[in-house]
């Protein structure tokens, strides 16, 4: 999908579907997180206009973050009792490579994701 017309395709679909008000209030929410844990809630919000951009311009971000949802959804129906599921989606080789201040911003990013496929879940699932 590299064509003119496929990219205005996708833009029309992310406009019909909200994309642009949950990216909003996915930034926000991240920039009240940062907050609360005493993070520049300026540069958190930078970097999630960002990443934005980035599943915007490439397919494979958005394949990436469905990949995610589909992890998600295999949580919420498993039969087991997830105590922590942030730290089971998280990828560890990576945090280990992290300081401890981004470390708490990769796991407040990476609640952040999880909040919104429970409730992009919930929503489909009534």
């Amino acid at each position: 999908m590299s064509t003119f017309k496929d990219y205005a395709k996708r833009a029309k679909q992310r406009m019909k579907s909200g994309f642009w008000q949950q990216a909003h209030q996915n930034i926000r929410t991240e920039q009240q997180v940062a907050a609360t844990l005493g993070l520049n809630a300026r540069k958190v919000g930078e970097e999630g206009k960002r990443m934005l951009e980035r599943s915007i311009y490439d397919y494979d971000g958005f394949c990436e973050e469905q990949e995610f949802y589909n992890k998600v959804v295999q949580l919420l129906e498993s039969d087991e009792l997830v105590s922590n599921p942030i730290m089971r989606l998280a990828d560890s080789d990576y945090m280990a490579t992290l300081s401890p201040s981004q470390k708490q911003t990769y796991i407040s990013r990476l609640a952040a994701r999880y909040r919104s496929a429970v409730e992009k879940y919930r929503s489909l699932h009534r």
